[in-house]
């Protein structure tokens, strides 16, 4: 039998694991970090994410990661939002809004295409091609002498 033990991700003390990655007194005062949250939210519809931090006394950056955790729903509050990581656009959920995404997913697009990746049009995905060797049997990254298949 193995005592399934871990740190904790919060405090860094060690803690007998059962089902979170925090140890029990991290885990309670997260729980109550939330339901602050989610009281003031209740009773405070049109709150900004400011206005929330300050009223529950937790950090902004907290509360956007309890968000994209799926911890708050942001969705309900129509001014609870916050800058995109890379503009200035206002957004409910994750890190980019759909313009810097779209930007983010056609650069990735782009490196792939450039590294000898295919893009599939019917699936929307880049795919890796089995890289050949070239006309006298050496491809790019093989130096001075054939590379065996």
């Amino acid at each position: 039998m193995s005592l399934n033990v871990d740190n904790c991700k919060r405090c860094g003390n060690i803690f007998q694991k059962y089902f979170s990655e925090f140890c029990p007194e991290c885990y309670a005062f997260i729980r109550s970090e939330l339901e602050r949250s989610n009281t003031y939210l209740k009773n405070n519809r049109n709150v900004s994410l400011h206005e929330l931090s300050e009223a529950v006394e937790v950090p902004i950056s907290k509360l956007i990661k309890y968000i994209n955790e799926g911890k708050l729903f942001s969705l309900d509050h129509p001014n609870l939002r916050y800058n995109c990581y890379f503009c200035e656009h206002q957004i409910h959920r994750g890190y980019l809004c759909k313009e810097c995404a779209l930007q983010f997913k056609l650069e990735v697009k782009h490196l792939f295409l450039e590294d000898g990746y295919e893009y599939d049009e019917q699936t929307n995905q880049v795919r890796n091609v089995a890289k050949r060797p070239d006309w006298n049997g050496r491809d790019k990254f093989t130096v001075g002498k054939i590379k065996k298949l």
